[in-house]
């Protein structure tokens, strides 16, 4: 039963956010230097920069997203307890995206540099297009994979009111 179509959107929802816990997420502009922001850390834009600041609770929100993905994965025998588990999955998804487009850098990271006395210049959004067609994919496919998990459990349920 693992080759049903909703283990396909699983799979995919397992793979997307530990693509966004590498890529990085946005550039900070200050008057002293340019930093990366991803979801482990602030850096700076320099090769082999030093962290700043350290932003795991993000990653560790996107690692769990994938995690709950693999066990939705591998509990197909139980479709309510999977469909459990991808609904709290998108729920979780949510968070991390509150986390990682919002909360960090308009409240955490500005914050941040102004005690640390740097005033940030400009903020800007490092790989938009595919940030946001990733966000919306991984979206999609927990929606579908949910649906389609509801659309085999009716149609066990039908079959058994048959018999």
């Amino acid at each position: 039963m693992i080759q049903r179509i909703q283990s396909l959107f699983l799979l995919v929802g397992i793979i997307i956010p530990i693509v966004l816990i590498i890529l990085p997420i946005g550039i900070f502009d200050t008057a002293n230097a340019q930093y990366i922001y991803n979801s482990l850390c602030v850096k700076m834009n320099i090769p082999d920069g030093i962290a700043v600041l350290r932003l795991y609770y993000l990653a560790f929100t996107l690692c769990v997203c994938s995690i709950l993905c693999a066990i939705a994965l591998f509990t197909y025998k139980n479709r309510v307890r999977q469909s459990n588990i991808v609904s709290i999955t998108m729920i979780v998804y949510l968070i991390a995206l509150l986390l990682m487009l919002w909360i960090c850098p308009d409240i955490i990271i500005k914050k941040f540099f102004s005690v640390r006395g740097e005033t940030i210049t400009g903020f800007h959004f490092a790989n938009q297009i595919l940030l946001i067609i990733l966000i919306g994919v991984e979206a999609v496919c927990l929606y579908f994979a949910n649906k389609f998990i509801k659309k085999d459990e009716a149609l066990v349920r039908s079959a058994d009111r048959l018999r």
